[in-house]
């Protein structure tokens, strides 16, 4: 009777252990099918936009590379329709990954919004961001300037909080923020901000070099055009 008992246990033991294994290939190869679906989109767009980029030996693996190396959540969150930022994305972590420089930031101005009937010029909108713009479509503000700014960095614990609490330091309001791990233990790190009055993104980007270069004790990095 014992061993019919144990042998009941070990089977639904192993049956339990098997549907596990399962549930975990099911959504693996899920993710995995939302990532070859993001990235077959953003190369086709880059070769309909003739990206010189594109033609390059070797490029799709790169960018393959890109996807692979990062969580499906930041697949999810690519804007298909400015699939240049993540050409910008996969530059920056290439920079980051060279020890002279050890991390890259890029700043792109997003929207301007002035006090005349809450009027804007855009210059384009992250997937990160289409959310924000709602909230400042009548925003009352003498000028109001909104900034994508992506930094790559080493991943390390608490890189989300470390990073906002840099930019919190030199005057941004975050309104949204996105941090992505890599696999080879970089960190990706999306933040719509606002709060720098000016429209000039090199002096913001100079700023935030300056910023975290002081609190990481290195010397002064190159930062991406």
């Amino acid at each position: 009777m014992e061993d019919t008992e144990s042998s009941s246990r070990v089977l639904d033991f192993t049956r339990t252990q098997s549907q596990s294994q399962s549930q975990i290939q099911s959504r693996f190869s899920r993710e995995q099918r939302q990532k070859i679906e993001v990235y077959n989109e953003v190369l086709h767009r880059l070769k309909h936009l003739n990206v010189a980029e594109t033609n390059l030996p070797g490029f799709e693996d790169e960018l393959w590379a890109h996807f692979h190396g990062l969580p499906v959540r930041y697949a999810v969150n690519v804007n298909v329709e400015r699939v240049q930022d993540v050409l910008m994305h996969k530059r920056l972590l290439n920079m980051t990954r060279n020890p002279s420089i050890r991390h890259a930031i890029d700043v792109r101005l997003v929207q301007v919004h002035s006090t005349s009937g809450g009027n804007c010029s855009s210059s384009g909108h992250s997937n990160f961001q289409r959310e924000v713009d709602a909230q400042y479509s009548d925003y009352p503000s003498k000028h109001r300037a909104m900034h994508d700014i992506t930094i790559s960095t080493y991943d390390k614990p608490k890189n989300l909080s470390q990073l906002s609490s840099l930019l919190s330091e030199i005057g941004l309001n975050i309104q949204e923020a996105h941090v992505f791990s890599t696999i080879d233990g970089y960190s990706l790190g999306v933040f719509v901000v606002d709060g720098f009055a000016l429209e000039e993104t090199e002096q913001l980007r100079n700023k935030l070099l300056k910023k975290i270069t002081r609190l990481e004790g290195l010397p002064t990095a190159e930062t991406a055009s």
